[in-house]
């Protein structure tokens, strides 16, 4: 039999806390986060049952309930059963209620996957906590399916400087999103850590920035202009970046095109090519034959200060017969001769820099080639 529901005020009310998750898009919190040193109790608790019955007076428009209990209040289907009661009784349903579960605790009991299998089962939402920081399997979340992944702080932290964390920390978001799940990114304390969480694509967001924990945790009132100042922030910093971009761009366009033309007319690559690599965003030019082979080795862009680097990267600089056909860069130039293929950003497989790159088909001596530039891709 369930404990009673305790009053509004009464001492085990006084306990309650609420942290808001708020929806970086929908620009308003989406859920509030259960903050007590002892919400993990059973589901039968008197302070669980506090948590209910104020959250259900704080809601005004529909949000998420998002409580992280011990594993023994939902690993026997008696607890699970007790969980309901304990919902019913303050007119929640599971829908919305978010269990929040860390990667660490699956790590340990792998049991506790048929019970969280179960409470979806039930209707309840689903959070991986603290993502990022212990060993991670990725079948796991994937025999899960979690609706949220809560990356840890530590992630935001690394990432503070531009470079492969920050890269990271993006590619771990579009990972979790091809996965099925919304990203929360928690530890959001400044305006930096918003700022980069705003860049990574991140859904929610969650820190003492957005909004402290409180029993009445701040209205979304106060809330919004504090991220729409960072918003306008990013955006004017981006509008600026992309203009840069853009004439990068388009100086690399016109050199591309110059010699693809060159090259046309009979000009030999290396004369050919002389356009682009005088351009300082680019790192090399190559040829590929119809089927995505190379001909010859790569034209560098002569760099100075840089021989560390490509000593470094040495056994992976000859490219002459590398097979570039898988390439998105080659399929799309082939399948549509003489149109100009801009790719997206990746990992080059020459000196493990990001770049993207420029190609083209165009037909020398009556036979297809394509004409392809890598540009160094700066943080």
């Amino acid at each position: 039999m369930s404990t009673p529901p305790p009053e509004h005020g009464s001492p085990a009310t006084a306990n309650c806390r609420f942290q808001p998750i708020y929806s970086l898009s929908h620009r308003r919190s989406v859920a509030l986060e259960a903050l007590s040193a002892s919400v993990d109790q059973d589901p039968t608790s008197c302070l669980l049952s506090s948590y209910c019955r104020e959250f259900a007076l704080l809601e005004r428009t529909p949000r998420w309930l998002m409580i992280k209990p011990a594993p023994v209040s939902f690993a026997s289907a008696e607890a699970r059963a007790a969980l309901l009661e304990t919902l019913e009784a303050h007119q929640l349903p599971s829908h919305r209620i978010v269990i929040a579960v860390s990667d660490a605790a699956l790590e340990q009991s792998p049991e506790l996957i048929d019970a969280l299998v179960a409470l979806k089962q039930a209707g309840f939402l689903l959070a991986i906590d603290d993502f990022g920081v212990g060993p991670t399997q990725l079948a796991r979340l994937s025999q899960l399916e979690p609706d949220l992944v809560k990356f840890d702080h530590a992630l935001l932290e690394n990432a503070a400087e531009p470079g492969r964390n920050r890269n990271l920390l993006t590619r771990l978001v579009h990972l979790m999103h091809e996965m099925g799940a919304l990203v929360v990114l928690t530890g959001v304390h400044n305006e930096d850590n918003l700022l980069i969480a705003l860049e990574s694509g991140g859904d929610l967001v969650q820190g003492d920035y957005v909004a402290e924990p409180a029993a009445t945790p701040e209205d979304d009132a106060a809330i919004t202009p504090r991220i729409d100042a960072r918003w306008d922030q990013l955006m004017n910093r981006e509008l600026l970046t992309r203009k840069l971009t853009r004439r990068h761009l388009e100086l690399a366009r016109q050199a591309f095109v110059q010699s693809a033309i060159a090259l046309m007319q009979g000009t030999p690559f290396t004369q050919a090519a002389t356009p682009m690599l005088a351009l300082p965003d680019v790192t090399r030019a190559f040829l590929l034959d119809q089927e995505g082979r190379q001909l010859g080795g790569n034209l560098n862009r002569q760099r100075n200060g840089n021989g560390n680097r490509d000593d470094k990267f040495s056994p992976l600089t000859d490219t002459t017969g590398a097979i570039w056909s898988r390439r998105a860069y080659f399929q799309h130039a082939i399948d549509q001769p003489g149109v100009l293929y801009m790719s997206e950003p990746y990992l080059s497989m020459t000196d493990t820099r990001r770049c993207i790159t420029l190609s083209m088909a165009i037909e020398i001596d009556e036979t297809l080639h394509v004409l392809c530039t890598d540009l160094l891709v700066r943080h």
